[in-house]
């Protein structure tokens, strides 16, 4: 099939029939530059590029798998997409550290091939794994100080005055754990991981959202809407 245009990292549009038809990549996800009210996030412009210099008017190869759905609820086509010398492209994305392995609701045939892909591309701290922080890739309205690129590096201080004197005092003991993630402006629904490693999102008002604490190095992370939750894989709390 001919590749009719390109949406961003994660979704092309090709000619089916004589119909332009969308395509979401299966088991990728790239930064957002397109999602309404969000700055563009960082690596987002890099991903597309990618995209576009890996399949832009060329003959692609579209497979489904069983495991999910036909197509997403933005009516786009959910397939692999494979390119005439047999390249996977979403492995090819997230190999080259343009994007993260995604699992959407069901674990897919490539799921491992494509995390591998995702480890060692952030060992080596390629694309998106060296310039950008996590947030800022994939979560920019939470990122500080800014969504569309990487905190600048800050030197050690050179300054010349003498350390302060060490108090007499006993100091207070540090916090074993670090400090929850501030809210962000409208968004309240707590994405928790559980010891298990299952993701659950809380609402206001149910049982556990008060003593739940969001930590984002532990890839927690706050939600605007319920659909946002759900897309990203977790699962509403039952009470």
């Amino acid at each position: 099939m001919q590749v009719a245009g390109i949406t961003d990292g994660d979704t092309i549009k090709v000619w089916i029939n004589g119909v332009r038809q969308p395509v979401r990549l299966l088991g990728v996800d790239t930064p957002e530059s397109r999602k309404p009210n969000t700055a563009v996030a960082c690596y987002a412009k890099e991903a597309t590029s990618r995209m576009q210099s890996l399949v832009q008017s060329k003959q692609v190869h579209l497979v489904a798998d069983p495991t999910q759905v036909d197509r997403d609820r933005y009516h786009r086509l959910v397939r692999y997409v494979v390119l005439p010398d047999g390249t996977d492209v979403s492995q090819a994305m997230i190999a080259g550290g343009f994007g993260r392995e995604y699992t959407y609701a069901a674990a897919y045939g490539k799921q491992d091939t494509f995390r591998t892909a995702q480890t060692q591309a952030q060992s080596a701290k390629l694309g998106l794994w060296g310039a950008c922080s996590y947030d800022a890739a994939f979560n920019p309205a939470s990122a500080v100080p800014s969504a569309t690129a990487p905190a600048p590096f800050v030197p050690p201080s050179t300054s010349t005055q003498p350390p302060a004197p060490r108090p007499t005092a006993r100091p207070t003991a540090r916090p074993t754990t670090p400090p929850p993630a501030a809210e962000p402006a409208g968004c309240s629904i707590k994405g928790n991981i559980n010891s298990e490693g299952e993701k659950i999102y809380h609402l206001p008002g149910q049982s556990a959202y008060d003593k739940t604490r969001i930590t984002t190095s532990k890839g927690e992370r706050w939600f605007c809407s319920e659909q946002e939750a759900r897309d990203a894989g977790w699962r509403r709390a039952k009470r």
